[in-house]
């Protein structure tokens, strides 16, 4: 019998994840047979049987080209499990083949699940989830409740349920932001919000996690483990965190709740990575977020993306909000945040509150960059539903400066000499789109020539179809000048000048010959010195993000000279 079937992947889901709420160990299969699959399940279950480990769980979840194989278990046995569960699909291997297995060779098996066990960390979980105390743990520590409310154990001091005061642990809010583009602005802009409130932040980014001006540490902490740090600090009273993809689908979500979860849009992104080959695989891993709404908290979306109103329609009993670019929300939503004759507004039964006007928020460019609009409108009603007084709001949004500070690398704008210059790093289809219409607005509005000069690059983690169409909508686009350069430090599978040699090929096509650059610096001071005044550049950066500030900083000094 001829069948495909290869193991892609083994790994733990320690939090809500794309399968159910609760942990699991994961195979993810590449296979096209059925048949393989339930020789696995038939094993996994008879393997757990045989080591008498408890019953919580298989899940089967079909991919495109395969499935996530799923068993859940106990904290302390997810390792064995792994373990086990591999045992089991080579076992179904063989017998798909036509092979006798023999005799299951449980050593490692039983190696992980001796090295893991860990029953005191068990009592305390199931202790927590009977007195409905916010329960953490991970391989090194153990806490219970959240923020200023909470306290933390190094796993081999955790304590016996006993000998807890239950009364002293509680939750803080908690807001949880994802989507394609807008993340980390839309966190960054609560936490001014938060700080005009006069409370403490935790926040998580892909930058940093901080507590409040303070950055425990630099470094992409979207996932579990810097959600985890934030709401453990015990300054923290409101924790703010970003919460990207990867995260999401490598182990799940870092909390099991949240009094708001906001998915801000979902767009092409990332595509053939985690069993992810459409949008709408995108939007499915997204909403794992909506898993840790409490029953009194709200789901926030975004009412001009149609993918996630198709979506919603799965989930009618869940209690949303939604925001939108227009002027008014659309019909059968009552409750959200839309644009009124130029001003912010909040929508909640019929009722209106106007935030502030568009043209007092720093961010939007007057409007011209509406992609910072929705973000403000997201952040407004998240802020609100957290229970942030309208003038602490009204104070973010005013006060927000989207600065290399703040903000690195995300909207930050400077004059060079009497030319615009952005630098940001629009690094997917959707987020390039808003770069462009932007630009275009702010062109549009002022007098003379101009010329919009872009440097433009990427990640080599992106497939080349992705690639090329970042290519063909910046040719596409009418651009002046575009300049092609390599992200270096994330040349990833397509190695030094893998990327740049593609968007060349592809602008090629589209009868652009563009100049290659070994570097996103280089494609920045190229950029900047061929700036004259009223110019518009884009410098799309990530991997050299203040080494090109410096380059811009040095650029306006010589004009000032």
């Amino acid at each position: 019998m001829s069948f495909h079937a290869t193991l892609i992947d083994a790994r733990r889901l320690t939090g809500p994840n794309l399968v159910w709420d609760r942990p699991g160990a994961l195979l993810e299969v590449e296979t096209d047979s059925d048949a393989v699959i339930a020789h696995w399940q038939t094993e996994i279950e008879a393997l757990r049987d045989h080591l008498g480990l408890p019953d919580m769980g298989i899940a089967i979840k079909r991919r495109s080209q395969g499935a996530w194989l799923v068993v859940g278990g106990p904290v302390d046995h997810l390792y064995g499990l792994i373990e086990a569960s591999e045992v089991a699909w080579h076992r179904a291997i063989a017998l798909m083949e036509g092979r006798d297995p023999g005799e299951p060779d449980l050593t490692l098996v039983h190696k992980e699940l001796d090295e893991e066990r860990a029953p005191a960390v068990v009592a305390l979980q199931h202790a927590a989830s009977k007195r409905g105390v916010t329960f953490l743990w991970d391989d090194d520590f153990v806490s219970l409740g959240m923020g200023s409310q909470s306290k933390t154990w190094p796993r081999p001091e955790t304590p016996n349920p006993t000998d807890v005061d239950w009364s002293s642990f509680a939750d803080i809010p908690v807001a949880v932001v994802t989507g394609t583009n807008g993340k980390s602005t839309t966190v960054r802009l609560l936490c001014t919000m938060a700080a005009a409130w006069g409370k403490v932040f935790g926040n998580t980014s892909t930058d940093w996690v901080r507590v409040g001006d303070e950055v425990l540490d630099t470094g992409d902490y979207s996932g579990p483990g810097g959600a985890r740090t934030a709401v453990r600090d015990p300054r923290v009273e409101v924790a703010l965190l970003e919460t990207a993809r990867g995260g999401l689908l490598r182990r799940g979500c870092g909390l099991e709740r949240a009094h708001v979860a906001a998915v801000l849009n979902v767009a092409s992104d990332h595509m053939g990575q985690y069993g992810i080959t459409s949008v709408d695989d995108l939007i499915e891993a997204k909403l794992i977020v909506r898993r840790l709404v409490d029953p009194d908290g709200l789901l926030v979306l975004n009412a001009d993306d149609e993918g996630l109103r198709r979506a919603a329609e799965g989930f009618p009993s869940q209690r949303m909000a939604w925001f939108s670019l227009e002027s008014a929300l659309p019909d059968g939503i009552a409750d959200g945040a839309c644009v009124r004759d130029g001003v912010l507004t909040l929508v909640s039964g019929g009722e209106e509150t106007a935030i502030l006007p568009i043209a007092d928020v720093p961010i939007t460019m007057g409007g011209a960059a509406q992609y910072n609009v929705a973000n403000a409108l997201a952040a407004s009603l998240v802020a609100h539903h957290l229970g942030m007084p309208l003038e602490a709001i009204q104070a973010g949004l005013r006060t927000f400066e989207s600065d290399f500070r703040t903000n690195p690398g995300r909207s930050n704008w400077f004059d060079v000499g009497g030319a615009r210059v952005l630098l940001d790093y629009a690094h997917n289809p959707h987020g390039l789109h808003a770069i462009i219409d932007t630009a275009n607005r702010m062109m549009a509005a002022q007098e003379g020539p101009a010329r919009r000069i872009m440097v433009l690059s990427t990640a080599g983690d992106r497939t080349e179809p992705e690639i090329r169409e970042l290519a063909a909508i910046a040719a596409q686009s009418g651009i002046e000048e575009i300049l092609v350069a390599d992200c270096v430090g994330y040349e990833r599978k397509l190695g030094p000048m893998g990327v740049p040699r593609i968007l060349a090929d592809e602008l090629a096509r589209h009868g652009r010959d563009v100049p290659q650059f070994t570097s996103e610096l280089n494609g920045v001071e190229a950029a900047l010195a061929m700036a004259r005044p009223g110019d518009l550049l884009m410098l799309l950066v990530k991997g050299e993000r203040k080494q090109s500030l410096e380059a811009i900083e040095n650029a306006i000094a010589r004009t000032r000279s």
